[in-house]
């Protein structure tokens, strides 16, 4: 068997670690990762070994010339082709059954046994695969009972997750296989290549490994990493030597004979441990470090060449080569220290906090954010729907204006800002708006509007994108950002600009441009082109005052008088514009389901045969749209991802009638539907009555994050030929349905169940519960 090693790797997320180098050249235990590899792959007795370049490959290639002379080939591309185009490039000389491994994980998978597997399986393509607590970041995999890959999804979200067994980028594959891999092309294992095999039913097999395994994708990533080494938890070639002797020296090292050492421990060459200093437990300290007297260090690594002053205090810290510190400095947990960068005496760098290479912290400064460019924050900056906190918490103004100066570096084009007319929204605004000025983009500013207005407006006009700022509630603002369709970005842009508002990735421009005013109100008003004729003979009443607001804005003259005690149908418009509460003539109000029936008769009035329906709609939707001659279509349930499907079955974006334009234009869709009671002479309450009685519930049931997959995973494995898998997994019953659905907010699940009646509905819900809190025990309650 040949290996190809895929070395192309940036590490961007692992900034400031991979500034200056590629990310399979980061130490691991004094050696560089892909190092490792090599060392692994060669317990196995594989001896033709190539190696894909991409990024900084000289420092690859230079450094493995020296270890290996011209033992290994190399594969350079000159522009990205993804991770099996990559592997595509070196197809002369994969001739025979190979085995595909980045150079920047860490593992002691057994390549023998997966090999054996592949083989005796009669797979083409096998995907070795672990467990791990939180499949997100991977590609989530299911297999049958004989290891067959039945399913695959690559990054899915909280939703889309239906197991937490994934793909550790280890694949062994038979060289036809190359084939099916464009040349000279931008192609991936998991987004492309894998979907066609399953789809051509190409023999494709997964190989749970219960070995080691770990992607170094971040800082606590690559610290706990090392933390498992220490333990024994994976065997690198010293495991046994560790756990028998608890310390590691390289040559010519120097410890004080007051100096204590707390095993495990591995300590490099030339490395001097002064007086009173306390090092470990868990500490692997590279080669040609010191560590000054009185210093107390451990949970830490020390790359080459780093100075630690007397008297530190050293904990869960990464220092990169030729760091130093002075006197008296404490670092702590999750915390990275660029490669020369210097903390001056006194100086106190808190957790979770990273400085970039060649910087300097000035006596008895406090770091508690990234040092220059702003603060690093772990958790998630999207939530189900754009991102949303509050300004004395996560969006604090000078998070906000670091948001549009990322926004601005994201989007190539002009970019429509605006927001609903409330005082920290209108602050968020103006904060953002200069954000995407210094970018260098040109903004133009609609101030205070509506959401379908914006929409609206980036579709006519062109933008490239476009930014609404909401209240969610009196101190919680939601932003939105949408594309140049108007739709909410996908999840690809998201991980984008959280991406780079994590690691801090973005420019300044030296370009400023002046901010254009724009009236997307009056745009608006005359793409509904509103007349009196629209309200009809209807008598309407007004629900709330923003409902009375912003038909005012749109057109002054046809509001007065709306209001009525006696009405035909009660309208309370949200906001932002987008969503609408309607009641009927008896004062019904009508829930979601019923809106979209409202929704697919005046789409079905005009001309339309296709609808989009979220995954835990009620089962009526489908049986009357059957009814309707209406083409039904599920969607995931957020509506990022419901606007996606709309727009890959509808093709006028400006047309009033359109799904797109029903579903998330709350003044539109209120509009069309007067004008479809008025043509019809059909009272709310007759179309409510004649709507099939369904009783549908939900509940959420908290658990940990870690147990999302399993819990998915363990629903999966029950599933039948019923089941359904889109958005979470649901179970069909014949007239009843179980929806299960981890939360992408919370550490929580959500159970929805639908049957005739309430008793039903209740049973359903209550047995889907108990099933849940036997897989997650106790603390899940």
């Amino acid at each position: 068997m040949k290996a190809i090693i895929m070395a192309g790797g940036e590490g961007s997320r692992l900034r400031p670690l991979t500034c200056g180098i590629p990310k399979p050249m980061v130490p691991i235990a004094g050696k560089p990762a892909i190092w490792h590899i090599i060392n692994h792959i060669g317990r196995y007795g594989i001896k033709d070994l190539g190696v894909t370049l991409f990024y900084l490959p000289d420092k690859i290639k230079n450094y493995l010339y020296e270890q290996y002379g011209d033992k290994i080939k190399y594969y350079l591309e000159d522009k990205p082709l993804g991770t099996a185009g990559s592997v595509k490039n070196a197809a002369d000389f994969l001739d025979d059954t190979f085995v595909v491994i980045s150079g920047d994980v860490i593992t002691d998978i057994d390549l023998k046994k997966a090999y054996e597997f592949h083989k005796n399986s009669g797979s083409k393509v096998t995907l070795v695969l672990t467990r791990v607590d939180i499949p997100l970041e991977y590609g989530v995999v299911i297999t049958d009972e004989n290891g067959k890959i039945v399913k695959f999804l690559e990054k899915p979200s909280w939703g889309e997750v239906f197991s937490d067994t994934v793909n550790t980028g280890i694949y062994i594959i038979e060289p036809e296989i190359l084939d099916m891999i464009p040349e000279n092309k931008q192609f991936d294992f998991s987004k492309d290549l894998f979907p066609m095999v399953l789809e051509k039913k190409i023999p494709m097999y997964g190989f749970v490994s219960d070995n080691y395994w770990c992607d170094i994708g971040s800082g606590v990533q690559y610290l706990k990493s090392h933390l498992d080494l220490l333990r024994g938890d994976v065997d690198l070639g010293f495991r046994e030597k560790v756990n028998k002797d608890g310390i590691i020296y390289g040559k010519n090292v120097i410890v004080s004979d007051s100096a204590k050492l707390v095993p495990p421990l591995v300590i490099g060459d030339d490395t001097v441990i002064d007086d009173d200093a306390v090092i470990g437990p868990n500490a692997i300290i590279g080669n040609g470090n010191y560590i000054g007297h009185g210093t107390t260090l451990k949970n830490s690594i020390l790359w080459d060449d780093v100075k630690i002053g007397a008297n530190n205090e050293i904990r869960g810290t990464i220092f990169c080569s030729g760091a130093i510190t002075e006197n008296n400095v404490r670092t702590f947990d999750n915390s990275i220290i660029g490669e020369k960068s210097k903390l001056q005496s006194f100086s106190e760098v808190k957790p979770n906090t990273k400085i970039w290479p060649n910087r300097v912290i000035t006596t008895g400064n406090v770091v508690e954010k990234d040092v220059v460019w702003g603060s690093n924050d772990d958790t998630s900056l999207f939530g189900e729907r754009g991102i949303k906190g509050n300004l004395y918490d996560n969006l604090t103004p000078d998070n906000l204006v670091k948001i549009g100066e990322i926004i601005g570096n994201v989007f190539e084009g002009d970019i429509l800002v605006g927001c609903v007319d409330e005082a920290k929204s209108k602050l968020a605004y103006d904060l953002i708006k200069d954000g995407i000025k210094a970018s260098g983009r040109k903004v133009y500013a609609a101030f205070s509007t509506i959401l379908p207005a914006m929409r609206y407006s980036i579709k006519k006009n062109g933008y490239k994108a476009g930014v609404f700022i909401r209240n969610v509630d009196r101190d919680t603002i939601n932003i939105i950002i949408m594309d140049e369709n108007g739709c909410d970005i996908d999840k690809n842009i998201e991980k984008k600009i959280a991406n780079k508002y994590k690691i801090n990735d973005y420019k300044i421009s030296h370009i400023i441009n002046d901010e254009v005013p724009k009236d997307v109100n009056k745009e608006y008003a005359e793409f509904l082109s509103l007349h009196r004729e629209s309200l009809g003979n209807l008598n309407i009443k007004y629900m709330n005052k923003t409902t009375k607001n912003i038909l005012t804005i749109l057109n002054q003259r046809y509001v007065e008088g709306s209001a009525a005690a006696n009405y035909d149908i009660g309208i309370k418009i949200s906001d932002d514009g987008e969503n609408v509460e309607l009641y009927d003539d008896e004062g019904h109000m009508f829930d979601d389901d019923e809106l979209n029936y409202l929704r697919i008769l005046v789409g079905k009035e005009n001309g339309k045969n296709k609808f989009v329906i979220p995954f835990n709609s009620s089962q009526f939707i489908s049986e009357v749209s059957e009814e309707l001659n209406i083409e039904t279509k599920f969607s995931k349930i957020s509506p990022p991802e419901a606007m996606k499907k709309m727009f890959e079955i509808e093709k006028d974006k400006n047309d009033r009638s359109s799904q797109f334009n029903l579903s998330f234009d709350g003044i539109n869709f209120t509009l069309k539907l007067i004008e479809y009671l008025n043509k019809n002479k059909i009272k709310l309450s007759d179309i409510k009555k004649s709507i099939p009685k369904r009783v549908k519930l939900n509940k959420v049931i908290n658990c940990d994050w870690k147990d999302k997959g399993l819990i998915i995973r363990k629903f999966y494995e029950k599933n039948d030929e019923k089941s359904m898998f889109l958005d979470g997994i649901r179970f069909n019953y014949g007239d009843a349905w179980v929806l299960l659905v981890p939360d992408s907010e919370l550490p929580a699940c959500r159970i929805y169940s639908e049957a005739p009646t309430r008793e039903q509905a209740e049973s359903l819900l209550n047995e889907y519960v108990e099933y849940v809190s036997k897989i997650i025990g106790p603390k899940g309650n």
